[in-house]
């Protein structure tokens, strides 16, 4: 009888190492999954903050793009008023061709009035020359005087 009190005591004892061994694993596996939980939650908060700062990029790219789009349209628009501006600046220099091919020679125009110049002043000695002929009363023949040079 003892000896099998003696062998339930160490069975006992032996299933009381067991648990124990069992409840100490528990408390290794429960902390291993208190472990795990704050470190999927720890990866969460972090998937959840990379996820705002990709949406805050997205945004920062799509108003990039949208500033790409309003440049390449302003570009497009200044491309037209230059192409305009040519275009009018072409017509003002053909324009101004025209007149200057309308405006007479000036050297040719100055040529002339030195020549017409000289006439008037030869034609206006002539004149005076006439007329002192005419006041002169010795000159005996003043009122036959014949009349030279270009007619008015």
């Amino acid at each position: 009888m003892r000896e099998q009190e003696e062998r339930k005591r160490l069975n006992i004892d032996r299933l009381n190492q067991i648990i124990n061994m069992a409840e100490d694993e528990m408390v290794k596996l429960r902390k291993r999954y208190e472990a795990a939980v704050q470190e999927r939650n720890d990866r969460g908060i972090h998937l959840i903050e990379r996820n705002e700062e990709v949406c805050i990029f997205y945004e920062k790219v799509n108003i990039h793009d949208q500033l790409l789009r309003e440049g390449a349209v302003n570009m497009q628009n200044q491309d037209e008023n230059i192409r305009v501006l040519e275009l009018e600046t072409r017509e003002i220099q053909r324009q101004i061709d025209l007149l200057r091919k309308q405006v007479p020679d000036k050297a040719n125009i100055e040529s002339s009035l030195v020549n017409s110049q000289i006439e008037l002043a030869t034609t206006q000695e002539h004149l005076y020359d006439l007329e002192k002929k005419l006041e002169t009363p010795e000159n005996k023949s003043s009122e036959t005087v014949k009349r030279t040079g270009p007619r008015p």
